[in-house]
């Protein structure tokens, strides 16, 4: 998952009038330089104009191609394997909710600003230097995921080659990256166009894995069976599989408001959370059910490279891509190929914005874009050297306290502080100076994040959230308070 925009000029554009408050920007507001697809035609610091807007029919397409991933697939086996079918039904239905909540809470916002998620947070919460923190989130999670995605359709076309030197494991993972990296520089409009062929794609060959299941009489059991993680309890498990369902369901928000703001009208947003909350879980069931088939195989290849029965459980449960191969031959792998390009380029390009305004924000420096695209895959395989697959569980986690207390802290300052408490202003004016640091939301956010990371790392909370994101609101609501009478006078941010 990522967001696919164009890249960042490194100030923004002063020739933007300003909005009123609650209505999407007129016709004459922005001036796209031509005319395009959406994402290829309005920067990242420019507003939406009228002429550019979109049917949500097409921006629920969208989201609705990118959470049919390998990434997601494998979230669907870790919900069943870990938590077994019922309990996982559980995690299903806290997925829904919190990603339909999330998108929409913050989708409303980025479309009343006509503004991505990042830039309306570098405003809102973070300042100009103050975004590094959210640069580094977002390369920690978007990167993190394109990654996991890369070292997914690795592991399959190894399986599906028989290669096992870890010669060729690396010079796949690096080709795979360089692909990644010329799809950003120069493939992104082809693959936009050629989206909707790869999801359809995509979804025929799991259902013709459901239909392999079906027939050999083995649906009731891959629909219902319990824990099959050797060694894992029914807490842990459960835990475990929530943790990643908070995780994209934190990244779904932030990157499904980068189209958001594309809608035609506030109304839209409802329906676009709908539908891009119910493909991803839609794809969290092809995943069990493509996991569930191809287990015992997979768990037989990962055991036969030295991996113990708990080891290769997992790695068989964090590799849908083999599960796909075993079942459909070099077609499954070809579209397996096909598809992870479309969600793969978004998320080299995602990292790669946050590359460059992280160099930005620091420096006041604009990084020339190759570089950018190239350093954001560069640190996706020094992820995969240190073997994030093995790691898993604690990048989920982590990332779940990161993504939750951005989207709480937003919704916060806009709906709550600004919009009840009248403590600051709504709408964001792009003429004027951008505050350097808005040392509340930096502040805020970073104490979360280390409380969480603690109370998690010592075993204390299983399910970080649950402490995230009501201490984000609470101390994020109290600060403010405390210093209301600067922040209405615009002494501080």
């Amino acid at each position: 998952m990522g967001f696919n925009e164009e890249k960042v000029k490194g100030k923004p554009t002063t020739d933007v009038a300003k909005r009123s408050r609650g209505r999407a920007p007129s016709e004459g507001e922005g001036s796209p330089k031509k005319r395009g697809s959406a994402t290829s035609q309005v920067s990242l610091f420019e507003r939406v104009p009228q002429s550019e807007r979109l049917a949500w029919p097409d921006i629920a397409a969208i989201l609705s191609g990118v959470v049919s991933s390998l990434s997601k697939l494998m979230g669907g086996g870790i919900v069943a394997f870990y938590a077994g079918c019922q309990m996982g039904g559980v995690t299903v239905a806290i997925t829904f909710a919190l990603s339909f909540l999330l998108t929409w809470f913050v989708g409303r916002i980025c479309y009343r600003e006509g503004l991505p998620s990042n830039v309306v947070s570098r405003y809102y919460i973070f300042g100009k230097k103050g975004s590094a923190a959210g640069s580094l989130i977002w390369i920690f999670v978007i990167v993190g995921v394109l990654a996991v995605g890369t070292v997914q359709l690795g592991n399959a076309i190894l399986f599906a080659f028989g290669w096992e030197s870890e010669v060729a494991r690396w010079a796949l993972f690096i080709g795979i990256s360089c692909v990644w990296v010329f799809m950003a520089l120069f493939g992104t409009k082809i693959i936009a166009r050629m989206n909707a062929v790869f999801v359809v794609a995509l979804f025929c060959v799991m259902g013709y894995v459901i239909y392999l299941i079906a027939a050999d009489g083995q649906l009731v059991e891959a629909a219902t069976h319990g824990i099959l993680i050797p060694g894992v309890e029914p807490v842990q498990g459960f835990a475990y599989s929530v943790n990643y369902a908070i995780m994209t369901s934190g990244l779904m928000a932030l990157f499904a408001a980068d189209f958001t703001r594309f809608a035609r009208r506030e109304r839209d947003i409802a329906p676009i959370a709908a539908t891009g909350s119910i493909f991803a879980i839609i794809t969290y069931i092809c995943g069990a059910l493509i996991v569930f088939y191809g287990f015992d195989k997979s768990v037989a290849y990962f055991a036969a490279q030295g991996m113990d029965p708990t080891l290769a459980a997992h790695a068989a449960v964090t590799n849908p891509g083999v599960s796909l191969v075993l079942a459909a031959g070099g077609v499954g792998l070809a579209v397996i190929c096909l598809s992870q390009m479309k969600v793969e380029t978004s998320n080299s390009i995602g990292g790669a914005n946050a590359v460059e305004n992280l160099v930005n924000s620091i420096t006041g420096r604009s990084l020339p874009w190759a570089a950018a695209v190239v350093g954001a895959n560069a640190i996706g395989l020094a992820f995969i050297l240190c073997n994030i697959l093995d790691q898993v569980n604690a990048f989920m986690s982590y990332s779940s306290i990161l993504t939750s207390s951005w989207c709480v802290l937003l919704i916060t300052d806009y709906y709550i502080v600004r919009g009840k408490m009248g403590i600051g202003r709504q709408g964001i004016d792009m003429d004027k100076p951008e505050k350097s640091v808005h040392w509340r939301g930096v502040g805020t956010i970073a104490v979360v994040t280390v409380i969480g990371s603690v109370l998690y790392a010592t075993n204390l909370v299983a399910v970080p959230f649950l402490v995230v994101a009501p201490l984000t609101m609470v101390v994020y609501i109290a600060v403010s308070w405390l210093l209301r009478d600067k922040i209405r006078a615009g002494a501080i941010g």
